[in-house]
């Protein structure tokens, strides 16, 4: 008695030291914990039937272990199958309940239930065991067989009954996804993408189709158009964020610059997120799918559910499918059920599909590496590392997950073009968390996972064959040597399977479990990083440490200075269900000393006037000072001094025209850079836009050749035309094509930055005419504005004004360099005046604009014509007021009655009978206005 006193003081403090309100909360969740999970009898002795447990404190993994969990509830709360059999492990316990089928359920429906009536409905998704699903009292609305869920209708009063049947093993809400974050810009070099797509011009995406999972995005976007894929699951609904995710996975930069995706050639299909679970196997097989985007989340979810089951089952037996999820964007959120609850800002990924295995989950970072605050991170639910991986995207994870699609698009396509066929998910895992790349000094960590995407070292790896594939057997050890030359830095192995899928809500996902450890030629043994999933926040800060790993399907080991010779790799089958599991290592080195720009890299072009982050990967420490030259070095312009080597460095790019070296010198080197070039972007403009022609022109650059004009064709931007001057004319009947862009041509034979692509007829520009206005003055005069494209071949410009006897000419004046011209009419007539300007060419061609209207008032505040009137009443009024506008017949009895509330109102008269009609306009109950009008 005096043990168990002192086991159950920790949480007697804890309760003395809150306030009294504290304290009736928590006894409030407790009870409401017993209510929801316990069933009548508190049980003291050995039971066949789960039960719910309470730890006074976060029981260690070996006594879950022996106790055999089959649920976290919270730190402390659990569904086990038995008690502690020794009296040390029951010391530990503050209560214990046979526990009743609710732990079944999600803790998100459960609360949802609790708060119905007994007779309110709700609708449930269910997995059940067995081929179909039946059950009394509940209305099944559709199942989808393959991964035995159904979603049904009930009344709450039914809930017991049907959770408690042996053949429903789960539940939950029925959950609907949503886009995390817009994202609308790219930024390449973070991640090294621009250096990726400059090292491997081949690799383009163009053997890949991608599919982009939530609604339909812009098919007809000229990024897109010409490479989608329609099918039947896709959505009904176009969405911009789609379109977004879409352009930066593989956009094909025909807008510009950032219109440019990572694999600008992948093919790409669509499919809606209305259903959570994987696609029908038959939809990825008859469009050559081997990668799907997922950019969306829903709540906050910390088990291993039906749809983590379901993803899992199908890359394992798929194996080259590759699934890309954003990890969410709820990291600021604290989980409020599950092992980690309250356990700070940690275990809040967006969905339990992301708590799968087999598939990739991004993070997200700023540009600077560091976690974006409100990028959702990991533990898994059963302590695994996720994110995997962290990616830039900015304003959150959705772009982080778009882009690291958009890499795994060019690893599946280089290893296509080098194997002739697609490799496995476990392959391409491996290759982007191996390639990752750590914060200083740092290991895996359960906020960035493995480090941050790097798209050229992922394919460069891929390139060289730095990696092994294998298989192991039960209790068996496949081993590989692995050549270290001399002077490296580090080493990195990282081992990867497609783990067999766990049994839904399984305690732990992990099925086989596969143990890799290295021996360098100094004979010293190496295990790998492994993380402490202790559901506390200091254990979850712990810095990595070397270990047996029992959680992950992926392991890493890296090692500082390795001795060179044969590194020994042996992956051990410590625990394997099936007949044998195939797996993947990969290795790279880190030399020392090294150093490489990044950005800019070879024939970069950088925009003036613009910044533009320098970047660069380096073994290097301390600062160096960066200069830029135009002339090949042989003299050089100071940037900034003692620039920290380990940070990128933001230049303000020079208004400049030219080819262009960047230094950076260190106390004993320096380090030049490739060429690149530094050139204005131009902006395209329309002239005009007419039936048989259009003309587009930009500005004058100083000191260019001349420039090269684009037109999109077949989606594709391509050369049309070489000019020297700065408009490009645009024969209708020759070129159907509607978007041009130009750049600029430098006297040395280089081309700069191509513009924006522009449509021309998108531009708000006629035949010549942008706009027309006519605005009245106070003392009843008219100003007219008009606006145009250009002036080219224009002659004179005549003002017009309709009149009864048709268009009359106010003034003329000839057209000049400008592109506003200003007229006044100092006499226009009481109603509605219409103006319109009449352009004549010196070819002799006219050319008219719209029809543009002034309302004068100079006799009356409020005016009605025409009189007679055949189908449309017009009424002026000076002032914005509600009004009545009543007419009668000559009998008195009301035809018409209607409120008028702008100081221009059109009232149809189409159904009136042809004859006199007094018209009267009320404001309040006084008659301001009162006239017979005719209608014929």
């Amino acid at each position: 008695m005096k043990n168990k006193t002192v086991k159950a003081l920790p949480a007697l403090l804890l309760l003395l030291s809150l306030s009294p309100s504290a304290m009736a909360q928590q006894r409030m969740r407790e009870a409401v914990m017993i209510k929801r999970y316990a069933a009548d009898t508190l049980t003291a002795f050995p039971t066949k039937a789960p039960l719910f447990v309470k730890f006074f404190s976060p029981p260690e993994e070996s006594l879950l272990s022996r106790c055999g969990v089959i649920k976290a509830l919270t730190g402390r709360h659990y569904i086990l199958r038995q008690l502690p059999a020794d009296s040390t492990g029951r010391k530990k316990i503050q209560y214990s309940y046979t526990a009743n089928a609710n732990y079944k359920a999600t803790d998100n429906l459960l609360k949802q239930l609790e708060f119905l009536q007994p007779g309110d409905s709700a609708e449930v998704q269910l997995s059940y065991s067995g081929e179909h699903f039946t059950a009394p009292h509940v209305r099944t609305l559709y199942t989808i067989d393959r991964y035995h869920a159904a979603v049904v209708k009930l009344q709450q009063r039914d809930w017991p009954a049907l959770i408690a049947m042996g053949n429903v093993t789960g539940a939950n809400l029925v959950r609907h996804a949503s886009p995390e974050v817009i994202i609308n810009t790219i930024n390449p070099y973070v991640n090294r993408i621009n250096v990726a797509q400059q090292q491997f011009p081949a690799i383009r995406g163009k053997s890949v189709t991608v599919s982009v999972k939530e609604e339909l995005f812009d098919t007809t976007d000229i990024d897109l158009a010409g490479r989608f894929l329609p099918s039947a699951l896709q959505a009904k609904t176009n969405n911009a964020h789609a379109t977004i995710m879409a352009t930066l996975l593989a956009g094909a930069g025909n807008s510009g610059a950032n219109g440019l995706g990572v694999a600008p050639g992948a093919r790409l299909t669509s499919s809606s997120y209305a259903v959570l679970f994987p696609d029908p196997d038959t939809y990825y097989r008859s469009f050559g799918i081997a990668l799907q985007n997922h950019s969306y989340g829903i709540g906050i979810e910390y088990n291993y559910d039906a749809e983590a089951v379901a993803y899992d089952q199908q890359v394992q037996k798929a194996d080259t499918l590759t699934h890309v999820f954003s990890a969410g964007n709820s990291g600021a959120a604290i989980p409020t059920a599950g092992r980690y609850q309250g356990v700070g800002t940690y275990a809040n990924l967006t969905g339990n599909f992301k708590q799968a295995k087999n598939v990739l989950v991004i993070g997200g970072t700023e540009a600077n590496f560091q976690v974006a605050t409100l990028a959702s991170r990991g533990p898994a639910y059963d302590g695994r590392i996720k994110p995997e991986i962290v990616a830039y995207g900015q304003d959150g994870t959705s772009g982080a997950a778009a882009l690291t699609s958009g890499v795994v698009a060019l690893l599946q396509d280089a290893h296509r073009q080098l194997r002739g066929v697609a490799p496995s998910s476990a392959l391409v895992r491996a290759l982007l968390i191996n390639s990752a790349v750590l914060p200083p000094g740092k290991g895996p960590a359960y906020t960035y996972g493995f480090g941050s995407l790097h798209a050229a070292a992922a394919l460069t790896a891929l390139s060289a064959g730095r990696y092994r594939q294998g298989t192991v057997l039960p209790g068996n050890t496949t081993a590989f040597d692995i050549p270290v030359p001399a002077g490296l830095r580090q080493v990195k192995v990282t081992l990867c399977w497609n783990d067999p899928a766990a049994v839904l809500n399984a305690p732990k996902a992990l099925v086989n479990d596969l143990d890799m450890q290295a021996v360098t030629p100094d004979g010293n043994t190496w295990q790998p990083w492994v993380l402490n999933p202790f559901p506390a926040v200091d254990s979850l800060l712990q810095p990595a440490h070397r270990g047996i790993d029992s959680l992950n399907n992926t392991e890493q080991i890296s090692i500082d200075r390795p001795a060179a010779g044969n590194l020994h790799i042996t992956v051990k089958g410590k625990k394997v269900t099936t007949t044998n599991q195939p797996f993947y290592i990969v290795y790279d080195f880190i030399r020392e000393p090294s150093f490489a720009w990044q950005n800019p890299v070879n024939g970069s072009m950088l925009a003036a006037s613009q910044p533009t982050p320098l970047q660069w990967e380096t073994t290097y420490s301390g600062a160096g000072d960066l200069a830029y030259s135009v002339d090949s070095g042989a003299t050089w312009t100071n940037i900034a001094q003692q620039v920290p080597l380990q940070s990128p460095y933001n230049w303000n790019v020079p208004a400049l025209f030219s080819k262009v070296w960047l230094k950076l010198t260190l106390t004993d080197t320096a380090f030049i850079s490739p060429p690149c070039y530094i050139a204005p972007q131009l902006t395209l403009s329309t002239g005009f836009n007419c039936s048989d022609s259009a003309m587009v022109f930009w500005q004058q650059l100083p000191g260019v050749k001349g420039y090269q004009a684009y037109v999109l064709s077949q989606g594709v931007m391509t050369p049309y035309k070489q000019l020297t001057d700065t408009f490009l004319f645009i024969p209708k009947q020759s070129t159907a094509s509607m978007y041009y862009a130009i750049s600029p041509i430098a006297p040395a034979g280089w081309e700069g930055p191509r513009s924006y692509a522009s449509n021309y007829a998108l531009q708000g520009v006629g035949c010549y005419i942008k706009a027309l206005l006519a605005d009245p003055t106070t003392d009843n005069q008219v100003v007219l504005t008009l606006s145009l494209g250009s002036t080219y071949m224009l002659k004179s410009i005549n003002w017009e004004r309709r009149s009864a006897n048709g268009w009359t000419q106010l003034g003329t004046q000839p057209a000049g360099t400008s592109t506003n011209y200003n007229f006044m009419d100092q006499n226009p007539y009481e109603g509605v005046v219409q103006y319109r300007v009449r352009l004549e060419r010196q070819d002799g061609k006219v050319i008219y604009s719209d029809v543009s209207s002034a309302n004068i008032l100079l006799q009356h505040d409020i005016l009605v014509f025409p009189n007679p009137v055949i189908s449309q009443l017009i009424i002026l009024d000076k002032n914005y007021r509600a009004r009545q506008l009543v007419l009668t017949d000559m009998s008195g009895r009301i035809v018409m009655q209607r409120t008028i509330n702008d100081i221009q109102e059109y009232i149809g008269v189409d159904r009136l009978a042809p004859g006199v009609y007094n018209c009267s306009v009320f404001l309040g109950n006084q008659r301001i206005y009162s006239r017979q009008i005719v209608k014929q």
